[in-house]
């Protein structure tokens, strides 16, 4: 099987600031460069909401030219679990949703907000309207949305159930390896209750106590187990990397992170069996 790699647009001059419109395009661009230098096939636009449509359209132009492919884009506008909260998500998940398609990306990864489980019903419905309201502008657009594993096994089964008995066409999942472990699941098992409904990846490291948004490899996850688990529900997308460039405890690396993280992952799936 031929495995394609992509990572996520890291800020080139340090650690981000808190204001992202200093991620600039000039800095994309750089940021798209590392990754097309590293040996990536594709990336992830980690922040692009701040930027203007012909940003965002520029963007997709720049990839073209890199021999880059725009895979994925992260939101980090969340889920409502509330149905009163409904009415206000759905135009900012819907902007979200324009500015991926002027990226011309494939999948649009979402962190679904959280509630207790005596709230579950309600976050059922919420979710389920927020989702079906979305539908029309990600089929046109031929984008995926992506929920992303944020807590517990609890809360992963109530989202694989929901998306079982919804059965959208246009709504997967999204393995983040760092976040399965700090919410005590391996990663492998998280990509197995997601099953054929896998859609991308977050594939990133940590030392098991807090999110380090490492480089795969650097990290204490055992990454064997990882692959073997992604060929045995029959992932064929992109395997992206998510490195952070606020990463905790340490400076942000992004020319030696982005290059560390394509080495370990063509090596991890070149012994592949």
């Amino acid at each position: 099987m031929t495995h394609r790699f992509g990572c996520n647009t890291l800020y080139p001059g340090g650690r981000l600031p808190a204001l992202e419109e200093t991620f600039d395009l000039p800095a994309l661009r750089q940021a798209l460069l590392t990754i097309r230098d590293a040996g990536f096939d594709g990336c992830e636009f980690s922040h692009y909401q701040h930027l203007i449509a012909p940003e965002q359209e520029r963007l997709r132009e720049m990839c073209s030219c890199m021999g880059l492919q725009p895979w994925s884009a992260h939101s980090w506008v969340p889920l409502p679990a509330a149905l009163g909260d409904v009415p206000g998500a759905v135009p900012r998940l819907g902007e979200s949703l324009a500015g991926a398609a002027r990226l011309g990306v494939q999948v649009l990864v979402l962190h679904a907000a959280g509630a207790p489980p005596s709230a579950y019903p309600e976050r059922s419905e919420a979710l389920s309207r927020a989702l079906q309201a979305l539908g029309p502008a990600a089929t046109a657009a031929g984008i995926t949305l992506a929920l992303e594993n944020c807590a517990d096994r609890r809360d992963l089964d109530f989202l694989a159930a929901l998306l079982e008995r919804l059965a959208l066409p246009f709504v997967g999942f999204n393995v983040d390896t760092g976040h399965a472990v700090l919410h005590g699941m391996t990663p492998a098992e998280v990509i197995r209750v997601m099953g054929p409904r896998l859609v991308t990846t977050h594939l990133q490291d940590n030392l098991g106590l807090r999110d380090d948004h490492l480089p795969p490899g650097a990290g204490s996850i055992p990454w064997q187990t990882v692959r073997d688990a992604l060929a045995e529900v029959g992932y064929g997308g992109m395997l992206m990397v998510e490195i952070s460039d606020r990463p905790p405890g340490r400076e942000p690396d992004p020319v030696g992170d982005t290059r560390a993280a394509a080495s370990f992952l063509r090596k991890l799936f070149a012994e592949e069996h």
